[in-house]
């Protein structure tokens, strides 16, 4: 996985409040509100902790694990009570505490293989405690058959952001776009840029994935039939399952 260090920036301000102000109810009516009052919660690929803050507003105990630096760093500004590990999806081990885990904005789709999406399953499944709650949303073919990835542009006085689109390979369910950075800092301009790849994956391969990992009970719900209108909730899908 790429490192989005540089990217953090952008993030922060301008893509969290868009997707978890549309995600936030649809999570508190299919996971937040099955768990007790100031449960441990895991959020996997935390980014700025944005979820995080949401999640310590409700009195839930959050842990964040994502492996950028920059988005950690911004994580425990955002949110100041919960606990962030710099650490790879993939590649940790948190004893079974957690009475739910949860992964957003389709970050799962940057695991580009099945052994990594099982993996990431596996240090989910290992953090929870018996019968614990796992949800976590990712996109569908539909969505990378239709404007993920699109170019855009965004300009201001002091920074400029462009996104370039590659387009989707439906053979290997790979896609790809670019991000081109530009921030005025310290009387000069910084440039960055950094390359976003995902991979589509199925339904069947996300539930075989589950179940291998010792997941159970997994409930599939299509993004706009909660209510996820427009681009974001196309081709978008939360999946929640519970520990065996």
């Amino acid at each position: 996985m790429p490192s989005y260090d540089d990217f953090a920036w952008f993030y922060n301000r301008y893509w969290n409040e868009e997707f978890h102000g549309l995600a936030d109810p649809i999570l508190d009516r299919i996971l937040f509100s099955r768990l007790p009052d100031g449960a441990r919660v895991l959020d996997i690929c935390c980014g700025t902790g944005y979820l995080a803050a949401l999640l310590e507003t409700r009195g839930f105990r959050v842990t964040g694990v994502d492996d950028s630096p920059e988005m950690i760093r911004y994580a425990r500004e955002n949110a100041p009570r919960s606990e962030f590990l710099l650490a790879d999806a993939t590649d940790f081990r948190l004893p079974a505490e957690f009475d739910a885990a949860v992964s957003t904005f389709d970050s799962l789709n940057h695991l580009l293989s099945c052994d990594a999406l099982l993996a990431a399953f596996r240090n989910a499944a290992a953090a929870l405690k018996p019968g614990g709650l796992f949800g976590f949303d990712m996109l569908l073919e539909g969505a990378y058959q239709t404007n993920w990835g699109e170019s855009f542009a965004l300009v201001r006085a002091d920074h400029v952001l462009t996104i370039t689109g590659s387009g989707y390979d439906f053979r290997s369910r790979l896609a790809h776009c670019t991000v081109t950075m530009f921030r005025f800092v310290e009387e000069r301009w910084l440039r960055s840029d950094v390359t976003i790849e995902e991979r589509c994956y199925t339904p069947q391969e996300i539930g075989t994935a589950l179940e291998q990992a010792g997941f159970g009970e997994v409930c599939c719900y299509h993004a706009e039939d909660l209510g996820m209108a427009g681009q974001l909730g196309e081709g978008r899908a939360f999946f929640v399952a519970a520990k065996e």
